[in-house]
């Protein structure tokens, strides 16, 4: 202790309890909060069509993309799938790709979509589409050898929030979720941003239906981001937090890998997988 400190001390007992009661305050006080980090997310694409085993192997060999968004079936699925057999299933997984399942059914009941079934906007009736949407989903799943745990995400095109088309594809989104959990699958959803998302986040405060395990953000900002979805259509960081989340970051384009042209969406996947 330097001498000008010793006199100081020596005058008076007080600084010694001064520095003692700042000590015990100072280890009392929480820490300050640590900034979240990052999500390690991977790169996935989709396709209308699933691509040959060729054209996978080469995109696995030279491209960013480690998974592949599947159309396994539903009313509205646009594209013939003659690849998509339990045989492509198994090679592209022993190639080194992981899947996002997709199951493209009936649309909301205000959208605008021509050519396509549609939930009821009554929501007692639409709970029960989501569960039979859901027993034809694991039909599929199965057939394909998409076993225990595999997520479904429902496909559920974007369309104008409000009213009795909101409240149906939230007890929709209840009834697809509990079907497949009772049938050991994830039950999840894809849809934009500003429209289902939205829709079934608001649903998360209502504790007679069971949440979705994952979601899907259709939100094309060309940011492979994960969280930060703010206005106009905020979407708390606080839900599907736990890698529950993909996001689909850029619309339909094409890239070239391997020598091979697809046209693709492209998505951050921190969510779960098949």
């Amino acid at each position: 202790m330097k001498p000008r400190v010793q006199r100081l001390v020596r005058r008076s007992g007080l600084l010694v309890v001064a520095l003692a009661a700042a000590a015990l305050l100072s280890a009392c006080l929480p820490a300050a909060p640590a900034a979240p980090p990052t999500p390690a997310f991977t790169k996935g694409f989709d396709a209308c069509a699933a691509p040959s085993l060729t054209t996978m192997s080469k995109w696995k060999a030279s491209s960013p993309y480690t998974s592949i968004g599947i159309y396994i079936g539903g009313s509205s699925r646009g594209c013939a799938q003659p690849n998509l057999t339990p045989s492509w299933i198994s090679s592209v997984k022993a190639q080194g790709w992981t899947l996002l399942p997709i199951w493209v059914g009936p649309q909301a009941s205000c959208t605008t979509l021509g050519g396509t079934s549609k939930i009821s906007s009554d929501g007692s009736t639409a709970f029960f589409q989501g569960i039979n949407e859901a027993i034809a989903a694991t039909d599929a799943a199965k057939a394909l050898g998409l076993g225990w745990l595999a997520p479904i995400y429902y496909d559920m095109e974007g369309y104008t929030r409000g009213g009795a088309c909101s409240n149906s594809v939230k007890t929709f989104a209840d009834g697809w979720v509990r079907q497949l959990n009772s049938h050991g699958y994830l039950g999840a959803m894809y849809s934009s941003l500003c429209s289902g998302i939205l829709d079934v986040a608001a649903a998360t405060s209502d504790t007679t239906k069971v949440p979705l395990n994952a979601v899907w953000i259709a939100a094309w900002n060309n940011n492979p981001n994960i969280f930060g979805f703010g206005a106009p259509c905020a979407l708390s960081d606080s839900l599907w937090s736990d890698h529950q989340r993909v996001h689909q970051y850029s619309g339909a384009h094409n890239e070239s890998y391997g020598g091979v042209t697809i046209n693709i969406d492209s998505n951050a996947v921190d969510g779960p997988v098949g």
